[in-house]
C-alpha cells in the first residue's frame, strides 16, 4: 500500500522526440519492492515505454526505428533516477508538474507498477544500462505504430485524471498539447 504523499505530485516531460512521467520514487517502489536493488534514494523516477530493441540502445539505426513502428515488438520500460528536478534534465526537456489528488495518484502509480514484467521467480529482468545511469527492464504490451511511447505516456495522464484521449495521441507534441489543454504550464529547468 502507498502511504499518503502530501501534495502528490506527477511530472510530464518532453524532449521532443519522447515522452516520460516522473513520480515519486519511494512511491513506485512501494509497489515494485525489487526496483530498490537497482535505484537508490532519489526522490523521483522518470518512467518511460518503448521498443525493446530500440529504446535506450546504444545505437539507434533507422532500420530499428522502421522494424519497431512496422511490426509489433516486445517493449520495455526505461527508468532513470532523478534528484533534482531543476538540473537533472537537459535544459531543451519541457518538464510539467500535475498536481493530483490522492487517489489519482495512485491510480497512476498502480498503472505504470502493472507495466514491470516479472520473471518466473518473480524478479525485475533488467534488459541494459545506459551510461546516464538510465535502467530498461522488460515489460508488458506491445510496441507498434498504433501504441507508441506517447500512447503509453497518454494512458499513465489518462488515469491520473487528465482529458486525453490515448488511442489518438500519437506525436510527443500532441501529448503535450493536451497537457497544456488542461491547464498546466511547464516549468523552466
Amino acid at each position: 500500500m502507498i502511504a499518503p504523499m502530501p501534495d502528490p505530485m506527477l511530472y510530464f516531460t518532453n524532449n521532443g522526440l519522447h515522452t516520460h512521467v516522473v513520480m515519486p520514487s519511494r512511491a513506485l517502489k512501494a509497489l515494485v519492492p525489487d526496483l530498490s536493488q537497482y535505484v537508490g534514494d532519489d526522490a523521483w523516477l522518470q518512467i518511460g515505454w518503448g521498443d525493446a530493441d530500440y529504446y535506450g540502445a546504444a545505437k539507434q539505426t533507422l532500420v530499428m526505428g522502421a522494424r519497431a513502428l512496422l511490426s509489433p515488438t516486445a517493449a520495455i520500460l526505461g527508468v532513470r533516477c532523478i534528484s533534482d528536478l531543476s538540473a537533472d534534465f537537459p535544459k531543451s526537456t519541457r518538464l510539467y508538474p500535475i498536481t493530483l489528488d490522492q487517489a489519482a495518484m495512485t491510480a497512476a502509480l498502480v498503472l505504470v507498477s502493472r507495466y514491470f514484467k516479472l520473471n518466473r521467480s518473480g524478479r525485475l529482468t533488467l534488459v541494459r544500462e545506459k551510461p546516464t545511469g538510465e535502467l530498461f527492464f522488460t515489460s508488458i504490451g506491445t510496441y507498434s505504430i498504433l501504441n507508441t511511447c506517447n500512447n503509453w505516456t497518454a494512458y499513465i495522464l489518462q488515469e491520473a485524471g487528465l482529458k486525453i484521449s490515448p488511442k489518438l495521441t500519437i506525436g510527443p507534441g500532441q501529448v503535450e498539447r493536451n497537457v497544456r489543454k488542461n491547464g498546466y504550464s511547464s516549468t523552466k529547468i
